[in-house]
């Protein structure tokens, strides 16, 4: 089967530029640019909205995900160039566009969230069609990117106001975990930025509002890492970190015990079997194991044990977490692990997040 791949908003933003730049030169902007992404893919991009003024251009290109629909599918990039008194081409703010305001990030605090490789591509259509010009400023609008920036992390990282123009190959292939990936780690290079030695890594929203609900610590140091458990805690390491704390619902981390440490469910299956099993060990009564083994999902175990009172095996639980995460990175940082139920009530803390707690 052929997949079809998009380009990035990078690569949105860098045809739209050109298209501007022969505006400025020539008066008129054609109807299509030809842009060569990093990828060394060559797209035909059609150009809209063509306006040509006294000292500026603009015009813009439409998104186009490919196979891989993403939020940013379909909205359009707009690009303004102006004729500027400063030397060189300069990055202005433009509507839609995030604004950096924490260290850490690729881009420095004050700069609108226009990546190094679509910034790079941008300044080479702006040389391709120029050459050798005076000063240039460039901003980049996108009047749907202040509703789409509440579906992406930007908020966390400290990107305010909009979403970024990304892309590193230009090119978007089907199924591209990439462009996630790198928006996780840039959590863990915002907290390192600020000077934290303790992160706090989650699945996703209950470990992220169960931590902040339960902990005084700063929002930054709480990251969403999905179902990439263990992409996550090499990165961790890589940076240093002294402290990692786990940080969800049993259901995901318990896959863990397991060594499943990418939890997606085309991955890993339920974490039901792992914790029969730690059950049985705890010697619980036949009759309360039956009644759990019926039990369809992780919750329901939660609360069949909570209705007889055996809620501390949980701790236990927390604790096998920790030594699986432990071993899986050679022991390089402290782990401790701390689980929550759906209703983000803490149901179980494991021996090395009782020492992280007492440190603080």
């Amino acid at each position: 089967m052929k997949h079809n791949h998009g380009y990035t908003t990078g690569s949105c933003a860098a045809g739209a530029a050109k298209g501007a730049a022969f505006g400025l030169l020539q008066g008129a902007i054609p109807d299509t640019v030809d842009l060569t992404t990093p990828a060394d893919v060559t797209l035909k991009l059609s150009l809209i909205h063509r306006r040509v003024g006294k000292d500026f251009a603009e015009c813009a290109v439409r998104k186009y995900s490919g196979d891989d629909p993403d939020i940013t599918n379909g909205c359009k990039i707009y690009v303004r160039v102006k004729r500027s008194e400063a030397n060189g081409i300069r990055f202005m703010g433009g509507d839609g566009v995030g604004l950096v305001t924490k260290p850490g990030l690729q881009i420095p605090q004050g700069e609108p969230a226009i990546n190094p490789v679509p910034r790079s591509m941008i300044k080479d259509s702006l040389k391709e069609v120029l050459g050798k010009h005076g000063g240039i400023d460039v901003s980049v609008t996108v009047p749907e990117g202040k509703k789409l920036a509440k579906k992406t992390f930007n908020e966390r990282l400290g990107i305010v106001d909009g979403i970024s123009i990304i892309g590193t190959t230009g090119i978007v292939r089907p199924m591209s975990l990439d462009s996630f990936k790198v928006s996780l780690l840039c959590g863990l290079d915002v907290a390192k930025a600020a000077g934290h030695d303790a992160i706090v890594l989650v699945p996703g929203s209950i470990g992220e509002t169960g931590f902040l609900k339960h902990f005084n610590v700063s929002k930054y140091q709480v990251i969403q890492m999905s179902n990439f458990v263990g992409f996550m805690l090499a990165e961790a390491i890589k940076r240093k970190f002294k402290n990692i704390i786990i940080g969800g619902h049993p259901g995901k981390l318990v896959k863990l015990i397991r060594g499943d440490f990418n939890t997606h469910s085309s991955k890993s299956k339920p974490a039901n079997d792992v914790l029969i099993k730690i059950f049985k060990r705890e010697n619980l009564s036949t009759a309360v194991v039956n009644k759990l083994n019926d039990s369809s999902s992780v919750e329901g175990m939660v609360e069949i044990i909570k209705e007889h009172n055996f809620m501390q095996v949980f701790d236990r639980i927390a604790d096998d977490v920790q030594s699986s995460a432990e071993r899986y990175i050679l022991s390089k940082a402290n782990i401790g692990t701390i689980l929550f139920d759906m209703r983000k009530s803490i149901i179980g803390i494991s021996k090395g997040f009782k020492d992280w707690q007492r440190s603080l």
